[in-house]
């Protein structure tokens, strides 16, 4: 896929509402059209399906339309919160190689990046997977996802971006054969929601990689998240995550944890 253009292979299988046929056109006018003729625009490299309006279910997911929200998430949180978090080097390639170690992306094929804020999982899967496959990275922030096209084209990578919410996914049943979200489960006003949705638009066996907070053990840190919970931020304890997973109509594989870091794949049944 080129610079300007739209994967078709994400075309084929976006379904902007539930009795939309799958699929979007080329509008002749730079937008897309679905079937039943609603038009969607083509915004800073990004597909818009929300409109103008915002859409946050709290006041951490409103912070992601301040302006510079995008440009300054990676360089300022994204690159040392794992290391900060942990207490130990955890670079982001690190991250990347265990997600996509859990989501098998070497099968190749379709992966979806929920909450995909700046790219970063977007961008490195797209790199990983090459001419094997796709992958889309959705958000509801117009900054996030303006600079999530940004950055990708400046490593050269070409994927998909939409604005698009994670609680109604805008994709036909079984369009993916994984997905990924890099922390976003901890800020989704309705978690379990947005991992039934996840199963639905996984293919049979198709995999999901989670990353995510689990409950502070000390003092310090359970302060610091009654803080950030006044946000809508939640945070898990293991057996919950497991809970929420399996009652998506996904197969949760043991917990990784490092510190108040968690890793879990699932399999879609």
């Amino acid at each position: 896929m080129s610079g300007g253009e739209f994967p078709q292979e994400i075309l084929d299988v976006i379904r902007p509402r539930p009795s939309d046929t799958p699929g979007l056109l080329p509008d002749g006018a730079g937008g897309y059209v679905s079937r039943s003729s609603r038009v969607y625009a083509l915004r800073d490299g990004y597909l818009d399906l929300l409109g103008r309006r915002p859409v946050a279910d709290n006041v951490a997911n409103l912070t992601n339309y301040l302006p510079g929200a995008g440009r300054g998430y990676e360089p300022i949180w994204r690159v040392r919160s794992l290391s900060l978090l942990t207490g130990e080097r955890f670079p982001n390639r690190r991250e990347v190689e265990i997600v996509s170690r859990l989501a098998r992306v070497e099968r190749g094929g379709r992966f979806l990046d929920l909450g995909c804020s700046a790219g970063l999982y977007t961008r490195s899967i797209g790199a990983s997977l090459g001419s094997s496959g796709t992958v889309c990275g959705i958000d509801i922030s117009p900054s996030m996802l303006a600079e999530a096209v940004r950055r990708s084209r400046r490593a050269g990578v070409f994927p998909a971006f939409l604005r698009a919410d994670a609680k109604n996914l805008p994709f036909a049943d079984g369009s993916f054969a994984g997905a990924l979200c890099g922390g976003s489960l901890n800020e989704f006003g309705d978690p379990g929601r947005v991992l039934r949705e996840t199963a639905r638009v996984l293919e049979p066996g198709g995999r999901l990689a989670v990353m995510g907070i689990l409950r502070a053990r000390t003092p310090r840190g359970r302060r610091l998240q009654r803080f950030l919970s006044l946000g809508g931020v939640r945070f898990f304890q293991e057996e919950e995550v497991a809970s929420l997973v399996s009652h998506s109509g996904l197969e949760p594989d043991r917990i990784e944890t490092f510190g108040p870091v968690f890793f879990l794949g699932a399999t879609a049944r």
